[in-house]
């Protein structure tokens, strides 16, 4: 990306909001390591991240700041601010929804919705927002719970992009509604998805 020009219409600014500890800072990592920026996905319990790098949060192994990374997008920039969970830190996130075009709101597969999925919600404002079920590869995920606890709390506007094909151990990648298509990962790559057949047990939900 270095060297390169984007011009305002080509550059997108995106937050990452959520309860504490569902996941932003590893979903940066893991969009990161994806786009080649890194060469491998930093952890933060080995407090080694691209976006918790100040003492305090290596030491409490969560985000304080709020903390800015980008990449590339086919032709677009996308500028991520990645902004702490939790709620004695909320002037971070209102900083960084002053300058974003939209907010992804992450929600924990195995917890659901929490307090904090409810104050980002409500902090974001007007802001567009999607949400984004994460830890589908823990013990207890539930993505049908939370999709129909999401529509529930947030409203018929709330609707899937994309399904996750097994849950816990068994979870091996997505279907895209969008696209109409499956995508297959292996644990622990780059996240470079094969596609493969729609599941014949979702064919009737895509």
């Amino acid at each position: 990306m270095a060297g390169k020009t984007y011009t305002p219409d080509n550059i997108r600014n995106i937050a990452l909001l959520s309860h504490s500890g569902v996941g932003k800072t590893t979903l940066v990592e893991a969009l990161l390591f994806g786009a080649g920026i890194t060469r491998r996905m930093g952890s933060v319990d080995e407090g080694n991240t691209v976006s918790d790098y100040h003492q305090i949060e290596l030491e409490r192994k969560s985000s304080v700041n709020l903390s800015v990374m980008h990449l590339p997008y086919n032709d677009v920039k996308i500028n991520i601010i990645d902004t702490p969970g939790y709620a004695d830190f909320v002037g971070e996130v209102y900083s960084a929804l002053r300058v974003v075009d939209g907010v992804v709101l992450l929600v924990s597969a195995p917890a659901g919705i929490e307090v904090g999925t409810q104050q980002a919600w409500s902090y974001k404002g007007k802001k567009p927002a999607i949400f984004f079920i994460n830890k589908m590869d823990r013990e207890n995920a539930d993505f049908e719970k939370v999709l129909d606890d999401l529509v529930e709390v947030f409203g018929h506007t709330v609707v899937p992009f994309a399904l996750p094909i097994g849950s816990a151990e068994s979870f091996t990648g997505v279907v895209s509604i969008l696209d109409g298509k499956a995508y297959q990962y292996e644990r622990g790559g780059k996240g470079d998805g094969k596609e493969i057949d729609i599941p014949d047990d979702m064919k009737s939900k895509v």
